[in-house]
């Protein structure tokens, strides 16, 4: 038997199928007797509305598009799970769009939002197609990302953790400290808070970059050639997590005692790499609340409430894991 239409609750309620339109969509008046026909027809025919079709009635999809570089590193994967969870709890579906790092595939995923296709975007990437895209006209939030003045950008503080673990490192004794980076940039703030405090010791800055979308095997090769070929440094402080446990790893092939002869601190603190890694001192960051915040913002611009504008709540403070692999 065929799905019932419209047209067919139309007709046995004796009303125009735009009245059974209004009483889906509570719009205009209308009599309790009109409702009690329609939703009486409603029931008989057993039909239930195309949401599709009401969706797009309403100019909403309650779809939020997730735009991350890769799901490869667990700190975005763990994120957009935080995002899925709390996304479903305000009645919003997720589509993942996974960028690959790739601008052009970036650029197709706004062009989504500007189409309607969903409601809204949350982004991670890191090419600078969100910051030279023009304006959009409808609500988007950044996490984690280079800062501007266009949206919404939310974050730990990269910046004061990178100090202080820098200022633990050399108060231990470590004179030699590489700090491994994705990509180098005047607007990356791990790397301004290492590079300040080693010059305030009176120290070189070392930073080895691996690049941002490099392979994994790739950048793995990278650190190891580093680490080979600068047998004095006696300390890592890694950008992420994966960074760090590939500085352990090369430790362990080439017999280098951790933390006696090498001390390494990661970045994120992932519940999947502290699973992998539970030795590994890392700065943890309040992955959850971020995704909270990220997801208050999008949704206060999406509906129109208002949210609190103190921008401070917009970066979080991030705690330090006293790991094995750091000096008392």
């Amino acid at each position: 038997m065929a799905h019932p239409k419209l047209h067919d609750v139309a007709a046995l309620a004796g009303v125009s199928v735009t009245t059974v339109s209004r009483v889906l969509n509570n719009r205009g008046y209308l009599s309790e007797a009109t409702k009690n026909k329609v939703f009486a027809a409603i029931e008989e025919l057993d039909y239930r509305p195309n949401a599709i079709a009401r969706s797009l009635q309403n100019q909403r999809t309650n779809l939020i598009a997730l735009i991350f570089p890769t799901m490869v590193n667990p700190f975005y994967g763990e994120i957009a799970t935080h995002l899925e969870r709390t996304l479903s709890a305000r009645n919003y579906r997720v589509v993942l769009c996974n960028s690959q790092g790739h601008p052009a595939r970036e650029e197709r995923y706004l062009e989504m939002l500007r189409a309607r296709q969903v409601d809204g975007i949350i982004t991670g990437a890191h090419s600078e197609v969100i910051a030279t895209y023009p304006k959009l006209d409808a609500p988007l939030v950044t996490i984690d990302r280079e800062q501007t003045d266009k949206y919404p950008n939310i974050r730990c503080d990269n910046y004061g953790a990178a100090q202080q673990v820098t200022k633990m490192l050399i108060e231990s004794g470590a004179q030699s400290i590489v700090h491994i980076a994705s990509t180098i940039s005047a607007t990356n703030e791990r790397q301004r808070g290492y590079t300040e405090q080693i010059l305030a010791a009176g120290y070189e800055p070392q930073i080895l970059e691996v690049g941002f979308t490099t392979e994994s095997e790739r950048k793995r090769h990278l650190i190891e050639e580093y680490l080979n070929e600068h047998p004095d440094v006696d300390a890592v402080f890694a950008s992420n997590d994966v960074y760090a446990a590939h500085t352990l790893s090369w430790a362990q092939k080439n017999g280098v005692k951790v933390p006696e002869d090498l001390q390494v601190i990661g970045f994120d603190g992932t519940e999947a790499l502290r699973t992998l890694f539970p030795h590994l001192a890392t700065v943890v960051q309040p992955l959850e609340a971020i995704a909270q915040r990220a997801a208050d913002h999008l949704i206060a611009a999406i509906e129109n409430q208002p949210l609190d504008t103190d921008a401070s709540l917009d970066v979080l403070k991030a705690d330090i894991l006293m790991g094995k692999t750091l000096r008392k």
